[in-house]
């Protein structure tokens, strides 16, 4: 695993522009309507990270670099998090996601892992990943092996795919595999971060 550090992030999210934020059969969530003015590709970007955090509630919040075209994903814990249960971690993720590559594409990827702890309260980390060969299965293993670590302490979204309406689920699902697979082509332009905002989840550019 390269870049695995236990370090400061800080991301600013002042003087932002909501570019996603409506309501879904009742619900206050996403709806894949866009505004309007928007090129395809800036839909795309904004579709591909509220799909992602619908998917995925085990993902806190993600955020879109274009100059890097990386993706990073955050997911938040209950407590603390000791540097010896983190390089542990660390291991378990590096060696799963290279195994799930060797078997599906025998791709090399570059990923990084990092996090900072809040007190004895709170503790979130970060994935890194190059957009282009992150894979649907990728993700799934990703949030599984979150759960499956830290269970109870990891904050996974109370709009989990299990209490939302199964043709939404369905639709942003298959909008997620769609984006996936033409990333490569789409070379999104604008930086984005997705977030979760009660029981909201919204995207902003910058």
């Amino acid at each position: 695993m390269r870049g695995i550090a236990l370090a400061p992030f800080f991301y600013i999210l002042s003087h932002r522009k909501a570019v996603e934020e409506s309501k879904m059969f009742g619900l206050n969530w996403l709806k894949s309507s866009v505004p309007a003015g928007r090129t395809q590709k800036e839909k795309a970007g904004i579709q591909f990270l509220a799909s992602l955090l619908v998917c995925y509630p085990e993902i806190h919040a993600a955020r879109y670099e274009p100059k890097q075209e990386t993706l990073t994903m955050d997911f938040l814990l209950k407590g603390d998090i000791l540097q010896e249960k983190f390089e542990h971690f660390a291991k378990l993720l590096d060696e799963s996601i290279t195994t799930y590559h060797v078997l599906q594409d025998g791709l090399s990827i570059e990923f990084s892992l990092s996090g900072e702890s809040y007190g004895d309260s709170m503790a979130v980390l970060h994935i890194m990943r190059d957009v282009f060969s992150i894979k649907r299965g990728e993700l799934t293993l990703m949030a599984d092996l979150f759960l499956d670590f830290f269970d109870d302490r990891l904050v996974v979204d109370d709009h989990e795919p299990g209490t939302l309406a199964e043709d939404f689920l369905d639709m942003q699902s298959e909008i997620l595999d769609q984006i996936l697979s033409q990333v490569s082509e789409l070379h999104l332009r604008s930086r984005m971060v997705g977030i979760r905002e009660g029981d909201r989840v919204v995207v902003y550019d910058r």
